[in-house]
């Protein structure tokens, strides 16, 4: 029993050193964006970018798409990339909006998932809500205002990768002091934050789970852990038209907020201000991540960014605790770097040579 017991910890500390060994070989050297350009057909496909320092990017591939929507969305449009490099550190996972905005802002009922161990070939599959989950009351096609902007995140407790995303419903909608054009009272569509599982191949997902009500709608999603504080920090847009947010007394505006838990889970403690810079408004599609270290003593700085959408750039923040952010740069987006609502992750330099090889610069 001794020696069983024995064998159990060599083998265990054999697989930790393995996981070690595999994340030292793996230093990151820039950057790589993936984001959408604009409402457009043509605007709404994968697009990326790269970058020596987070703040200043080079669109890829002449800024044309890396991956054609037609061949991986049921609209034949997406938005909203998320990309997320996966536990063995090799393979990457893509979570999307399956929408086409000249359809309407409520033209889209699902999610689109991918994989890939290159960054270039991608499996895939889109996912029709009220198709996949028929038991579930008030997802059916006529009460579902939208699904929008899925991400994922490793869920070690579970062991499982966590995709979480908001859902619009018709028969959650709530009035506003706003008129429509014919005079009638302006219904706010009411947007939460749900949470699925992803199976093991990553094609598809578990029933929703409500993760997180803000009281009022809120989109955009986008988790973080902290090590230092041992806590998950969700960042969140509060959407639509200004209205009092009755749990916080709080008016609404279309900024960033943030809000944190223990548990991924939840629940979750809103703290009832804004983050981007003061006097910015609107702002959405606020995506949160490390900046490379160049010494292993120096403490971790975050970049927090978010779409200008109204004024034409992309506006970068930093902060070493995740709460408080300084003011960094305006990107402007134009040419053929057009980005919407994206993401970034961390790079090798032999990731980036592989890129710039097939798509070019």
């Amino acid at each position: 029993m001794k020696k069983a017991y024995m064998m159990m910890l060599v083998a265990m500390l054999l697989s930790f050193m393995a996981i070690g060994n595999v994340s030292a070989k793996k230093k990151m050297s820039s950057y790589l964006f993936v984001f959408f350009s604009n409402n457009s057909p043509e605007g709404e496909q994968i697009r990326f970018a790269v970058s020596d320092d987070g703040y200043n990017y080079v669109s890829l591939n002449d800024g044309k798409p890396v991956v054609g929507s037609d061949s991986i969305a049921l609209t034949k449009s997406i938005r909203d990339p998320h990309i997320l490099r996966g536990e063995d550190g090799k393979t990457f996972y893509m979570v999307l909006t399956d929408m086409r905005s000249s359809l309407g802002w409520q033209s889209n009922d699902g999610l689109i998932l991918m994989k890939s161990t290159d960054l270039i070939h991608w499996q895939h599959t889109a996912i029709d809500f009220p198709t996949r989950f028929p038991q579930l009351k008030g997802f059916d096609r006529q009460n579902l205002h939208a699904v929008w902007a899925p991400q994922t995140i490793w869920d070690p407790a579970e062991g499982k990768y966590f995709i979480y995303y908001s859902i619009g419903r018709h028969d959650w909608e709530y009035p506003t002091n706003d008129k429509n054009r014919d005079g009638s009272v302006f219904n706010q569509p009411y947007f939460k934050i749900f949470y699925s599982y992803a199976n093991a191949d990553f094609t598809d997902i578990t029933e929703p789970q409500l993760l997180f009500d803000f009281g009022t709608a809120a989109i955009d999603g986008d988790i973080v852990y902290d090590a230092v504080n041992e806590q998950y920090v969700l960042f969140f847009k509060d959407e639509g038209r200004s209205v009092l947010n009755k749990k916080g007394n709080f008016q609404t505006r279309q900024g960033v907020m943030r809000a944190t838990s223990k548990s991924l889970k939840g629940p979750w403690t809103v703290e009832y201000k804004h983050l981007q810079k003061p006097g910015q408004y609107p702002v959405e599609g606020s995506s949160v991540f490390p900046l490379i270290k160049q010494n292993k003593k120096d403490a971790q700085e975050w970049v927090l960014m978010y779409d200008c959408y109204a004024n034409g750039y992309y506006q970068f923040c930093k902060s070493t605790d995740l709460k408080n952010f300084t003011y960094l740069k305006d990107t402007p987006t134009k040419g053929n770097f057009t980005p919407r609502h994206g993401s970034v992750i961390q790079i090798t330099k032999k990731e980036r040579k592989r890129l710039e090889k097939f798509f070019g610069r």
